[in-house]
This record gives structure tokens, C-alpha cells and sequence, in this order.
């Protein structure tokens, strides 16, 4: 009898350590962690609007500014610098290097890649428009910076960070050319944008998904808030001071974000 309920014992033991070996085996970990993310590239895709209508910068097409005047665009041009992507708690990642030239008649130029960025969340994106005072005095330069793009004006006063140039009957010759910079002063042409994307959110997770911001850039922007900019009475503005400065006051609001690509691959 006692054999008997020892085989029994044994039975039910072994039954029970085989039930719970396989338990282990067949149910996950809720001890898994935090996700984790791996670093990858973010384009910036910037898409050059007047209005409500997407920019032709081949002067074919008219607009019409703050001011009730009708314009043409044969060049419009702008520095982007200093790129800092913002996380959700707040802090910011500097991604190094980053100056892009976007030149509306160049659609090669309208996106901006940022590689090897940390892996993780993204709340939103700042940047200068033009170059930092810095890379201005920095000497020759090459690729974004270099002179040879049409975006520098001498060694003493540095680079231009934003052309507009077209055709206006509002002008005693028909036309106008805003060419904005200047590094230092009280007058300088630098300005910084910040743009949230909530209620989105940029992931990189590098190799998983393709990561992208699609920002617009309105050109009518440049003629309005805070100063209303006429073209009869400002033609050409080409130098550093008070009117240039108030272009880029204005400048500084004609970026919006449009919303983010983050398809998986």
C-alpha cells in the first residue's frame, strides 16, 4: 500500500514540475522594460507655399501681398542652421553640423536629412534661419556654405540668409529684391523657429521606419506681421539695417508644421 501511494506521489510531482516548465516556456516576461529605439536618419521636407497654393518660383504665377500688390517670384532662397529636435521630456538634441540652403528652384534641395539621430520620441524641431555669427567669419567654406552658391556677400558682412526676387508692377522698374543678413547688431538677420507637433508625435527607430517633418514655408509671410512690407516703397532692400531687419522679424513666422511621415519600413 505505501509503494502504491509513493508511485502515486511521484506521478502527481513530476506532472506538476512538467506543467510548470512549461508554463514558463509558453507565457512572456511582463518585466520586458522600456521600449527601446534605435538611431536613424529624420528629413526635414520643407514645401514652399504663397497662400493657400504651393509657390511657383518660375515667375509665371502671380500673388497678391498685405499691401494689395501683385508680385511674381523668380528666386526665393533661405539658410536653415542650428537644428535641435525636442524630446518629449523637454530636452533638446543638437544635431551637429546642420546648415541646408532650400532653394525653391531646386527640388533636390527642399529636404534636409539629419543622420544618425538618436533613437527615440520627438516632440518638435527648432532651427535658425541664416548662419550663425560664428561660420560667418569662419573663412571659405564648402557644400551649404560655400560662396559660390550666390549667398554671400563679402568676408565683412557674411553670408545672406534669405533671397526673395521677382516681378511687381508695384515697382518703378517692375521688380524687387530682398536679399536679408547680417550677423551681429541690432539689426542682425538671424531668427530662430520652434514648431510643436502635438498632437503627433516623430518617432526614429532606425532600420523600422522612415522618419520625416513636412514643414511649409509661406512666402506671403515675408510682406506682413508684424510690418507690412510695399514693394512701391520697398524695391530693394540689399544691406543690413532697420528695413532688412524687419523682413526678418517677419520671416520668422512663415514656417508651419504641416505633419510628420512615420511609416514603418
Amino acid at each position: 500500500m505505501k509503494n502504491k501511494l509513493y508511485s502515486l506521489f511521484m506521478i502527481a510531482f513530476v506532472a506538476i514540475a512538467v506543467s510548470s516548465c512549461n508554463d514558463d516556456e509558453t507565457t512572456p516576461s511582463t518585466n520586458s522594460g522600456p521600449a527601446t529605439y534605435n538611431s536613424g536618419d529624420v528629413g526635414l521636407n520643407f514645401e514652399n507655399i504663397a497662400g493657400s497654393v504651393f509657390l511657383d518660383p518660375t515667375g509665371a504665377t502671380n500673388y497678391v501681398n498685405a499691401s494689395g500688390e501683385t508680385f511674381s517670384v523668380t528666386n526665393f532662397r533661405y539658410y536653415i542652421s542650428n537644428v535641435k529636435l525636442i524630446k518629449e521630456d523637454g530636452s533638446k538634441y543638437e544635431v551637429p553640423n546642420s546648415y541646408f540652403l532650400i532653394n525653391a528652384n531646386d527640388t533636390n534641395s527642399l529636404l534636409a536629412e539629419l543622420t544618425d539621430i538618436p533613437g527615440g520620441k520627438y516632440t518638435g524641431v527648432e532651427y535658425m534661419i541664416g548662419v550663425d555669427s560664428a561660420r560667418n567669419v569662419s573663412g571659405a567654406q564648402t557644400g551649404a556654405l560655400d560662396p559660390a552658391n550666390g549667398m554671400f556677400w563679402s568676408w565683412s558682412t557674411g553670408y545672406i540668409f534669405m533671397k526673395l526676387e521677382g516681378q511687381s508692377s508695384a515697382s518703378s522698374n517692375n521688380s524687387f529684391v530682398y536679399h536679408i543678413g547680417g550677423y551681429s547688431g541690432v539689426n542682425r538677420g538671424q531668427r530662430t523657429v520652434s514648431l510643436d507637433f502635438t498632437p503627433s508625435v516623430l518617432i526614429v527607430d532606425g532600420g523600422k521606419r522612415e522618419a520625416e517633418i513636412h514643414i511649409t514655408t509661406d512666402v506671403l509671410e515675408i510682406f506682413k506681421n508684424p510690418s507690412n512690407i510695399s514693394i512701391a516703397t520697398q524695391s530693394t532692400i540689399m544691406s543690413v539695417g532697420a528695413a532688412s531687419s524687419n523682413i526678418a522679424t517677419n520671416y520668422a513666422d512663415m514656417f508651419s508644421f504641416d505633419h510628420i511621415h512615420n511609416d514603418p519600413l
